[in-house]
């Protein structure tokens, strides 16, 4: 892939961290790339949540969008 990560949209982002997951610092810059683009308004969840609580917020979110 010659395109600057930049230009790259986030799919192809992704692609180029699995195509280049050995090169620690092409796959972080492409990371933090993905992370900055992330919103700022998306809810953060603690990583050690339980798979209960992980299970009902899936619950929700995808009725949520059963009614869009």
């Amino acid at each position: 892939m010659n395109k600057n990560l930049e230009q790259m949209t986030n799919k192809e982002l992704k692609a180029y961290i699995k195509a280049n997951r050995d090169n620690e610092q092409a796959c972080h810059e492409a990371i933090k790339l993905l992370m900055s683009r992330q919103s700022k308004n998306a809810p953060q969840y603690p990583h050690d949540l339980p798979s209960e609580e992980m299970e009902a917020i899936f619950k929700a979110k995808l009725q949520s969008l059963d009614m869009s």
